[in-house]
């Protein structure tokens, strides 16, 4: 009897445990989202709430989140707007943020030495 007792005890501290860690991904998401100022909040809520139903996908709505949010964008370093890393000036403040080649106009980044579109040498100032 104390034996089943004690696993009861066990698996229902589990369950606790996951159902508050849950329950706390779910506010962070939606909290960040509301810092950042994203206007899909309430649906990274509504993602992060379903592995309630399937706990073994704990993880992926953080994942997922933060992949989809942080990897495609930036901070213009002047007005600090969030930015696509691909422009090449701020939309916002007009910041350039990055050199075009001066034969094809493509934007390149500070490492490279010849545009990998027109093959072009790059000649900085």
């Amino acid at each position: 009897m104390l034996i089943v007792s004690r696993q009861i005890i066990i698996t229902f501290i589990i369950f606790f445990l996951i159902f508050f860690f849950e329950i706390g991904q779910v506010v962070w998401i939606y909290l960040d989202s509301k810092k950042r100022v994203d206007k899909w909040g309430i649906l990274w809520s509504i993602l992060a709430i379903t592995p309630i139903f399937l706990p073994m996908l704990l993880p992926l709505p953080v994942i997922v989140y933060l992949l989809v949010t942080r990897a495609f964008s930036t901070k213009c370093p002047n007005c600090k707007v969030k930015i696509s890393s691909k422009f090449s000036s701020c939309q916002n403040c007009g910041w350039k943020l990055k050199e075009k080649c001066k034969s094809c106009g493509s934007p390149l980044k500070e490492e490279w030495k010849y545009c990998p579109y027109c093959n072009d040498k790059i000649g900085r100032e």
